[in-house]
């Protein structure tokens, strides 16, 4: 049975994917995403993987330097807009997928060669699960960023308290030392993190090892 903050959330962001790109938060997550693609590092022979991907701005982003790009969201209205908005900027290297980070993620092993995940992570119900379906699909040698709200600064906490109670696709915000505890339990190394706007908001990166 579907985890109901799955469903709240398949809701909420089918709700919002019609005006996401525009609205006064569009802005803010387009730079938060710029940041976590620079992390990566991408090059020409990168295959990304965007999980939680929206309407695809960060496919889209990297598209144009990589040589294939995948966004995966649980909202049908977000990949509707993703695929659309990718077919009007010509972009044909990039595909969308609907499904649930809750299961296993529909990729081969070691398909990507570089992951992200921006200010989404808070609303995946089962997140070893889906950190370790995360490393599966990322190939050796492959890096992976996760960017979301810093569940050690204390607005986020108050906030995090908050939208427990009162956002039913809240599953919760973690601290940076919990994400790398995920990571490296996954098998991931070289687990780092940075953080901005005055510590509220955190980008782990890590690695998967050469076999």
């Amino acid at each position: 049975m579907e985890d109901a903050r799955t469903t709240a959330a398949r809701t909420h962001f089918d709700r919002w994917s019609e005006t996401y790109e525009h609205d006064s938060a569009a802005r803010w997550l387009r730079e938060v995403q710029t940041e976590a693609l620079a992390a990566l590092a991408l090059h020409g022979d990168d295959v990304l993987l965007d999980v939680g991907c929206g309407t695809g701005a960060a496919v889209r982003d990297a598209a144009g330097t990589i040589r294939r790009a995948a966004g995966f969201d649980l909202s049908p209205g977000m990949i509707a807009q993703a695929t659309e908005l990718a077919r009007t900027d010509g972009i044909d290297n990039a595909e969308f997928h609907v499904g649930d980070v809750s299961g296993a993620l529909p990729f081969a092993d070691g398909a990507f060669t570089a992951l992200v995940c921006t200010t989404a992570f808070h609303h995946f119900p089962r997140p070893r699960d889906t950190v370790a379906e995360m490393a599966r699909v990322l190939a050796p040698g492959g890096r992976l960023v996760i960017a979301d709200a810093n569940r050690r600064h204390p607005a986020v906490f108050t906030l995090d308290l908050v939208l427990r109670v009162t956002q039913r696709s809240h599953a919760g915000f973690r601290s940076p030392a919990q994400l790398m505890h995920y990571l490296t339990a996954a098998g991931l190394r070289r687990a780092a993190y940075c953080t901005k706007l005055w510590r509220s908001y955190a980008f782990v990166r890590a690695e998967k090892a050469i076999s």
